[in-house]
């Protein structure tokens, strides 16, 4: 009898000791990642205030929220007890792995009005990262080179059109030698260093400074707003696929956690 036990704990530490060896090994092999959160209650208190001080209580703003991308939209009366609206998003958002890096941020304008165009003034906007020195916003064009001499063109969205533009920082810009144009640096944002970064400090902001104006009454003052979209990257801990592996590294190590790098 005594044997037979002992044959059996033997048996069960192999056991157990191989799945230790199979969850370490496929821990190794996941990739690290991030989540990249919108302030929503910032960019929310934010446009209220700038709404009132405009004297346009018939207007209204909130933010949707979801776990994989969140966005702004301002509600607007129209006739018939109507209202239409305008939807504006930056992304990145959610769960990515740490590579590649940000090469760029993404503005998306939806306009849902009728009869209103959607300007956004990109002299006027700014792009901080890492709690840094905020920078003019530069809007990217596939296959033109980049004069940051000259003002910038607003991006228009025309009613019930979508707009799409790629930007990055004026911060990242600059002219190699014996070149005529200046060229921008290919990373916006490393993800690879947030993981050893001070939680403060893995963050980037976005200030959109745009503007609604009517076509068909040119006498009603157009809607201005600096729009703030503020992220922060959070790091997120290791999840392995099978329960039986993810208690036994949470029982021989002290838990979830990121790898070290």
């Amino acid at each position: 009898m005594g044997a037979d036990i002992l044959i059996l704990t033997i048996y069960f530490i192999c056991v157990i000791y191989v799945l230790y060896q199979m969850a370490l090994s496929v821990e190794a092999n996941l990739e690290d990642q991030v989540q990249i959160v919108l302030d929503a209650e910032t960019l929310n208190a934010a446009i209220a205030p700038q709404l009132a001080q405009q004297n346009r209580s018939d207007l209204s703003s909130k933010v949707v929220s979801s776990p994989k991308l969140s966005y702004l939209e301002l509600t607007f009366p129209l006739d018939k007890s109507e209202t239409g609206r305008v939807q504006i998003q930056v992304t990145p958002q959610g769960e990515r792995p740490l590579q590649p890096p940000i090469q760029q941020l993404a503005v998306n304008v939806i306009n849902g009005l009728p009869d209103q165009q959607v300007f956004i003034d990109w002299d006027s906007s700014s792009i901080s990262v890492h709690g840094g020195l905020a920078y003019r916003v530069i809007r990217q064009v596939p296959g033109m080179p980049t004069d940051l001499f000259q003002p910038q063109v607003y991006t228009v969205t025309n009613p019930g059109q979508v707009v799409n533009v790629g930007v990055t920082s004026e911060a990242l810009f600059r002219r190699p030698e014996n070149a005529l144009s200046v060229q921008s640096a290919p990373v916006l944002i490393d993800l690879e260093r947030i993981p050893e970064m001070k939680e403060p400090l893995r963050t980037y902001s976005i200030r959109l400074l745009v503007w609604v104006k009517s076509m068909t009454q040119p006498d009603l003052r157009p809607v201005r707003l600096l729009v703030p979209f503020n992220f922060r990257i959070e790091v997120l801990p290791d999840h392995v696929a099978l329960p039986i592996l993810s208690w036994l590294l949470d029982l021989f190590t002290l838990g979830p956690k990121m790898r070290s790098r």
